[in-house]
């Protein structure tokens, strides 16, 4: 395989861009309602990078936000399959790549999901404990 140019970097970067002005809304809406936030992060340079938080209590599991934000891609482009198994990520971060087909290539999303944790108490509620 031939080392990487900054022409590459260029070309994937610019359509990594389109992509992203074309799929962020839709992915931002079908993650609230499955209880999660998106925000992008990275150069775009090689591939779109996707941090879902958890929002509100009762969000689903990452399997179920990962198939929302998938279909909700699929639903602009035609096609997103979720390509690989979640990997862990430091802070219990989990992620996985999305394939995404766009006329005669693939981008590459890649959805890092934060953990959710279990209900804490408020400070009213450990008073009264």
């Amino acid at each position: 395989m031939r080392d990487r140019t900054e022409a590459d970097d260029i070309v994937q970067g610019a359509a990594n861009r389109a992509l992203l002005d074309l799929i962020l809304p839709p992915a931002r809406i079908a993650a609230k309602k499955v209880g999660y936030a998106i925000t992008v992060h990275g150069s775009l340079n090689r591939d779109i990078d996707l941090v879902a938080v958890p929002w509100r209590e009762g969000a689903v599991g990452i399997d179920g936000l990962s198939k929302a934000v998938s279909g909700a891609i699929a639903g602009v482009t035609g096609s997103c399959l979720e390509h690989d198994k979640w990997t862990d990520k430091p802070h219990g971060r989990k992620a996985r790549t999305l394939l995404v087909y766009c006329g005669q290539t693939h981008m590459d999303v890649d959805l890092s999901v934060m953990p959710t944790r279990p209900a804490t108490l408020t400070i009213e509620e450990k008073d009264d404990a």
